[in-house]
């Protein structure tokens, strides 16, 4: 029996491992796809005059990204102005506090003049950009710190019932 209880608290740290680890992979993943749809939705304004809600409507840019604009997109359609829509939607975003801040404050360009709109873009994209790069370099030791305090923790609590 103690047997068993041993291996079951060793199944639910990895699985806590692997939830946290998941969530981590989860906030990259939706950083790299946001920031080159940003990047992506700047060369767009400037390639084709397209206007936004339309730019927006192309899909393609990744899961994040795809969702982050559908949401947009509805909340225009609901009648919601496009900066408090853009909010709501960046406040849904699987990102950071910080990340999301950011990604807010493109809401206030959204109406202004077009140059005024490309340098939000661009401003924003560097700013996830950069983020993304530090989160990619701590990720390694992060993996290591959490398998290791999962694993010990099981391991101690798993000592002290046999």
């Amino acid at each position: 029996m103690k047997l068993l209880g041993a291996a079951l608290i060793l199944c639910g740290a990895a699985l806590q491992c692997h939830a946290l680890l998941g969530a981590r992979r989860q906030e990259r993943a939706a950083l790299r796809e946001l920031s080159a749809a940003l990047g992506g939705l700047e060369r767009g304004i400037r390639a084709s005059l397209m206007p936004l809600p339309r730019l927006l409507g192309q899909r393609g840019a990744g899961k994040y990204a795809d969702a982050f604009f559908a949401d947009v997109l509805a909340q225009l359609e609901n009648g919601t102005p496009l900066p408090d829509g853009w909010r709501e939607a960046a406040a849904r975003t699987p990102l950071g506090e910080r990340e999301q801040a950011v990604l807010s404050g493109l809401a206030d360009a959204l109406g202004g003049e077009e140059d005024a709109v490309l340098r939000a873009l661009r401003a924003a994209a560097q700013a996830l950009r950069s983020t993304l790069t530090e989160r990619e370099r701590q990720s390694a030791r992060d993996t290591r710190l959490v398998t290791t305090l999962c694993f010990s923790l099981s391991l101690l609590v798993t000592i002290l019932l046999i």
